[in-house]
């Protein structure tokens, strides 16, 4: 499997692009999400970005969008 990432935005959401045998997926990755399971390389640009501080400004950013 050949995995891609980048981290885009204010609130460092991962994008992941995973190529297995030609199928592509793609998906992505904010702050609050759980990362549990996710590989050693996905962790570690969790661990990197989704600091305190982003996933508290990810929050107060989403509340205020909810109805």
């Amino acid at each position: 499997m050949d995995v891609t990432t980048r981290v885009v935005g204010d609130f460092k959401i991962i994008e992941v692009k995973e190529n297995t045998d030609g199928a592509i997926n793609r998906r992505t990755i904010s702050p609050l999400d759980d990362t549990s399971a996710e590989s050693d390389e996905i962790k570690a640009l969790v661990a990197e970005h989704h600091t305190d501080s982003v996933k508290n400004a990810y929050l107060t950013a989403i509340s205020r969008t909810q109805i």
